[in-house]
């Protein structure tokens, strides 16, 4: 008897799904940087969203093993809180994000049409690159001390929030000043997603408007 695909079994899933997620996670992320729930509520937050993830990715039964491996985890974390988990945790939701960032990418570069999904899909891509590269200064933090000038705050929440919210002031190139790269990868990472996010809009609107001309063409 064959196993019947997850997708027959839960409710159908879909890039809207995952964006509106996404959205609620940074609308109450902020009111939960205060008081010892903090860390349960964020913690339990990511990893509903690493699931949410792995089930968009849930087509394939090579990418639904590879997502479940890097998702998993964060799910120690909630266990055995350390600064050592917190590391392995961060480095496993890095390779994650980069993961989902590719299986949405090949969905929208293999996908022949616009629909809405694809407009989804697209929006999400362009908010998991900013929360991947958050994660990846908050490994440089970790492992390299001082690279950022942060405000100073001896919670974990804040730490994190700190940095996604200067992922996406980098990503978006506002650059307030704020907050600022100052070893040496720090930089080389700021300038680099400093160039994906315009990189990424025009070869995103490059291909949106090349689908559109072939549906109009057919």
């Amino acid at each position: 008897m064959h196993a019947m695909p997850i997708k027959r079994i839960l409710p159908k899933f879909t890039s809207l799904g995952l964006l509106l997620f996404i959205v609620f996670f940074f609308v109450i992320a902020p009111f939960f940087s205060r008081g010892d729930a903090a860390r349960l509520v964020l913690d339990l937050s990511v990893i509903s969203l690493l699931i949410l993830s792995v089930y968009l990715c849930s087509d394939n039964k090579r990418y639904l093993l590879i997502g479940v491996i890097l998702a998993s985890p964060a799910l120690i974390r909630l266990v055995y809180p350390s600064v050592a988990v917190n590391e392995i945790t961060l480095a496993f939701n890095a390779g994650f994000f980069a993961f989902v960032i590719y299986v949405l990418l090949s969905r929208l570069f293999q996908s022949k049409q616009i629909t809405t999904d694809v407009i989804f899909a697209a929006i999400t891509i362009y908010i998991l690159i900013g929360v991947f590269w958050g994660i990846i200064y908050m490994l440089l933090e970790y492992f390299w001390a001082g690279s950022f000038l942060l405000p100073q705050s001896p919670l974990y929440a804040d730490f994190g929030q700190n940095l996604l919210y200067y992922s996406f002031i980098t990503l978006t190139t506002v650059g307030y000043g704020d907050i600022l790269p100052l070893s040496p990868p720090a930089k080389s990472f700021a300038t680099l997603e400093a160039m994906t996010g315009p990189l990424y809009l025009s070869i995103l609107v490059a291909r949106l408007v090349g689908m559109h001309i072939s549906q109009k063409a057919d």
